[in-house]
């Protein structure tokens, strides 16, 4: 009897052992997605931040309207950002000019906010990658530090645009035209303007540009 009584307590203190371990395991064991007691979803991801879109950089190529040749000059920086502009014009006015036509003369690389009242005769607008961006404002850097002079046939506005526009991997006419020609040749020359071949040949001209 006393063997008997023995293994009867044995038998059941087995079985509560098997009771609560089982119980252990069916909480441990929540579903998927199932909601638990504090109303957090277990195996769920927790919500990542929203990433911010890459930025658009830019560069638009203009030709404001001013005298016979026209002034060309750029615009460039972020989508939706405040612009920035870059230009290369003799410093000392008409006179300064006409002196340029000959000898190289003083010249400046201060963007003058004047310029944006001139009346937008033509313009040349890319979208830039990042690596394209950072080499535009390397080139913007090194042609304000060489454009000490500004002669019409050596260096003048448009030699200014076309390192910027060479910068970022595209092709330059030749810089000796009016401004008025030179930026729709651009356009032409990289394959995004059917008519400004055609409005080329229409204002060039055997005179440079401002």
């Amino acid at each position: 009897m006393k063997r008997l009584a023995q293994l009867a307590l044995l038998f059941c203190t087995l079985s509560c052992i098997f009771v609560v371990a089982g119980a252990e395991t069916a909480s441990a064991q929540t579903a998927p997605g199932q909601e638990s007691a504090s109303g957090s979803t277990s195996g769920a991801m927790q919500p990542t931040a929203t990433e911010k879109p890459a930025a658009r950089h830019y560069i638009e190529f203009r030709v404001g309207q001013i005298g016979t040749y026209g002034h060309s000059y750029a615009v460039y920086g972020v989508e939706g950002g405040k612009p920035n502009y870059a230009d290369l014009h003799p410093m000392g006015g008409y006179a300064g000019m006409a002196v340029g036509h000959v000898l190289p003369v003083p010249a400046n690389t201060q963007w003058d906010p004047g310029v944006l009242s001139l009346p937008i005769v033509s313009r040349y607008r890319r979208s830039l990658g990042a690596d394209q961006y950072r080499k535009l404002l390397a080139a913007v850097q090194a042609g304000k530090a060489s454009g000490r002079y500004w002669n019409a046939v050596t260096h003048n506005c448009n030699h200014f645009i076309g390192q910027l526009a060479q910068a970022v991997g595209l092709q330059v006419p030749a810089q000796f035209q009016v401004s008025y020609s030179f930026v729709p040749a651009l356009k032409e020359l990289n394959g995004d303007g059917k008519q400004g071949a055609a409005s080329s040949k229409k204002r060039a001209a055997p005179t440079p540009q401002t």
